[in-house]
């Protein structure tokens, strides 16, 4: 069976990660990559053959030097054959090969032209190379990233470019929607600053009049426990208390029930007395010291309680569960033999993703692609228009469905909100869960209308039939079990609208051994080994700041839109499925194993989580912090002028490798920083052309009070019933020829259910009768 994407074509010259990762999942979800490499092949081929033999299979390499008029004529020439571009150049480079937008657009109008570019439109700092550690640094993200010391961490994960790569799809899929109705292409833009912002919403944003819409008071709850403890075999176990009565139990578990009595419902947020706070958190750690691993685990799953080892990078790869959901995948990488990698991680039930071929080498493919386009022989899949596009927002008639909670599963959809989707959020009269979690809910309910409702209610099976044959999406991360009991399993649907797209976003899976297991953020990233890489070598391990929810969100949301495009040509929905396992593996696609069992792709923080080396880290000055990132030797002969010294000439330095992890050129860069201020070793190095950045502190109000920001559409303000001025994350992502809708806020408690209850055929007696004994809120 083809791919969801089947039929499309894509011509890819981007470089690095963020553009790489993109086409990645283009590719394995079925269209035809086009790699447009430089003659010898792309510049960073040696230094990121590891997540390259990842993100470039099942692509085409061509060789063609846009520099050159054959070259470009060529590629203009598969444009003209193609559906998507996609390119990472820095301002000015598309007009100068005579590849920007404008020109593309005549020759192919039909074709989606995307840009990822380090900081977006208009930034100060456009001089820079979008290094990834440059734009975690300068938007805020190491300074907001958990560690073992004071002051910014360096991020040993990519999640600028995860960011930045699932914009891209949700804008480029979005495009491609509305182009099977209008006919033209689009521009979608956006970029790593984006990727952080993508990730970091939910957390950051404020309302001017209550500090609480921040979530900083719902995360200081006593009874909400979320950390690693150390076990007696120093093996380190994941623990949250988020599910409902979850702290009663672990203190059952525990021992502890008789000093922290339970609470009468078990809610997360109820307060724990001083005393009883002083048990939890300086008497708990020691209890965990005095079993293994494996006996806590089991006592504590056997009690319902969130609980998932921190496991180190490759482990997951042997893990039962993961196993069992195919996530692991056999290949013979022409440059690192055979390797497991990760396999596409969406499982479309009617157009499965599939590993076709390995990552190409350099040009592989050039003879026959280029043969193929003389001849007339590459069947050109592009649409041809000079029509007038249709200025709607792209999703604008999509309805959806949701009946997630919490975090992952609601972002999803409100993705598609974003894009003129109408979402509705059914949820039970208790309420979600997150809704104590003022910023979170916020960033994951912006644009629904809701509705709350009690669908175990005989009387209200008349709004469950009404909400089906409405929806064009159903999405859910519920249990196992919980959608079939209330009317909404797949089959129990397809029954009442046989078009629908669903797409269920269990924990674990909809089958196996740990499908019934529960699962919380930031766990996940714990068990695939992106703690420990955010850890630093020999530490403990550390969750992230922006963890694997927002990762599961957006790839989700791209999930929705590639079956939607594909029902649109096919007039087929589908079930899909993305467990939150598959999803937060897939934020480590770039960690392989070889079948001895070495694991390739780590990024080897060091201890102090300063960096990876000493030309890509963080170091202190007289009075605060840059970050620095040099790993071309034109910069290297940069940083040699401002150290007066020449470093390329030095035996020691002379090579990429040699400066590597070289403890002499650390210290002596430490140490020469330390003596300068912050503001005078910038000017230095940017002066010598070497990539330099000041880490910001407070990314979230410098990013929520941008007035740039608001105008592009990043952020979005508006006045709260309850917050006041409210400023939080928006679209982190830009698409010419549409009008995007405005930021809409989260729906309050109940907020549509009468209005909802009324478009179902519901009398005003009949609501009333509803929220009387308490069916409805």
């Amino acid at each position: 069976m083809a791919g969801p994407l089947e039929g499309f074509r894509v011509i890819d010259f981007s470089r690095g990660i963020a553009g790489a990762r993109m086409t990645w999942l283009l590719a394995d979800y079925g269209a035809d990559v086009i790699w447009v490499e430089p003659p010898g092949g792309d510049p960073w081929r040696a230094e990121l053959a590891v997540p390259y033999s990842v993100y470039n299979r099942n692509k085409r390499s061509v060789e063609l030097d846009l520099h050159d008029h054959d070259g470009r004529d060529a590629a203009l020439g598969l444009l003209e054959t193609a559906d998507v571009l996609v390119e990472t150049w820095r301002p000015g480079v598309a007009e100068g090969l005579g590849l920007d937008y404008e020109t593309v657009r005549n020759r192919a109008p039909g074709l989606v032209y995307c840009s990822i570019s380090g900081y977006g439109p208009g930034s100060e700092h456009d001089e820079l190379p979008g290094y990834t550690a440059l734009v975690h640094a300068g938007a805020g993200m190491s300074a907001a990233q958990f560690g073992h010391r004071e002051g910014p961490i360096f991020l040993g994960l990519p999640q600028a470019c995860n960011g930045a790569a699932y914009m891209a799809l949700v804008g480029v899929l979005a495009a491609l929607y509305r182009r099977e109705e209008d006919g033209c292409g689009r521009r979608v833009e956006t970029s790593l600053v984006d990727g952080v912002l993508a990730y970091m919403a939910q957390g950051w944003g404020y309302g001017e009049a209550s500090a609480a819409v921040t979530g900083v008071a719902a995360f200081g709850t006593p009874r909400f426990v979320t950390r690693t403890f150390l076990c007696a075999d120093d093996e380190w176990l994941g623990l949250s208390t988020f599910g409902r009565g979850a702290f009663d139990r672990l203190m059952e578990v525990l021992g502890l029930d008789d000093r922290v009595p339970p609470v009468d419902d078990g809610n997360v947020m109820a307060q724990l007395s001083p005393e009883e706070a002083a048990i939890v958190f300086n008497e708990v750690p020691g209890i965990f010291l005095s079993q293994p691993r494996k006996v806590w685990l089991e006592r504590l799953l056997e009690a319902d309680v969130a609980a998932i080892p921190a496991l180190r990078p490759g482990e997951v790869f042997d893990e039962p569960q993961t196993v069992h959901n195919g996530m692991v995948t056999e290949v013979l990488d022409p440059v690192l033999g055979k390797v497991e990698q990760v396999s596409p991680p969406v499982r479309f039930a009617s157009t499965p993703g599939t590993v076709r071929s390995p990552a190409p080498t350099a040009g592989q493919h050039t003879d026959r692609v280029l043969d193929d386009l003389r001849s007339g022989m590459l069947m050109t899949t592009a649409i041809r228009t000079s029509g007038v596009p249709d200025v709607r927002p792209l999703l604008d008639g999509v309805k959806v469905l949701d009946l997630g909670h919490w975090y992952a599963g609601p972002f999803s959809s409100r993705l598609l909100a974003d894009l003129g989707a109408d979402v509705i959020k059914l949820e039970p009269p208790a309420g979600d869960g997150m809704r104590g979690f003022d910023r979170a809910f916020a960033a994951a309910q912006a644009g629904k209308r809701a509705i709350a409702a009690d669908l175990k209610d005989p009387e209200l099976a008349q709004l469950r039939h009404e909400l089906l044959q409405w929806a064009d999406v159903v999405h859910h991360n519920l249990r196992m079990g919980v959608a079939e009991r209330l009317g909404l399993g797949y089959e129990q649907v397809r029954e009442i609208n046989p078009d629908i797209v669903y797409l269920g976003a269990p924990g674990w899976g909809s089958s196996g051994p740990e499908t019934l297991r529960q699962s919380f953020a930031p766990l996940m990233s714990g068990y695939v080994g992106a703690a420990y890489e955010l850890g630093g070598l020999h530490n403990p391990p550390i969750y992230p700041a922006a963890n694997e929810d927002s990762g599961a969100g957006m790839l989700g949301g791209v999930s929705l839109i590639m079956a939607l495009l594909n029902r649109r040509r096919t007039r087929s929905g589908q079930y899909v499925e993305l467990p939150q396992l598959n999803s937060t593996i897939a934020d480590v696609a770039h960690i392989v194993r070889r079948p001895d069992g070495s694991v390739l792709g780590t990024w080897d923080l060091d201890p102090l989580q300063l960096g990876v080396g000493p030309l890509e880290r963080l170091y202190q000055t007289a009075d605060g912090w840059i970050c620095l990132v040099a790993p071309k030797d034109e910069e290297v002969r940069g940083l040699g002028k401002v150290l007066n010294r020449e470093l390329l000439s030095d035996e020691r330095f002379s090579t990429p490798a040699l400066r590597a992890h070289s403890v002499e050129l650390e210290q002596m860069l430490s140490e020469f920083f330390a003596g300068r201020t912050t503001d005078g070793v910038v000017a230095e190095l940017r002066a010598n052309a070497v990539p330099v950045i000041v880490p910001l502190m407070d990314g979230n109000r410098a990013a929520m009070d941008n007035s740039d920001n608001e105008r592009i559409g990043r952020v979005g303000v508006f006045d709260h019933p309850r917050f006041g001025t409210v400023h939080e994350v928006a679209v982190p992502y830009r698409v010419s020829d549409t009008l995007m809708p405005a930021h809409r806020r989260a729906p309050e408690f109940g907020e549509h259910t009468e209005e909802i209850l009324a478009w179902a055929g519901y009398s005003a007696d009949a609501i009333a009768r509803l929220r009387e004994r308490g069916a409805i809120r």
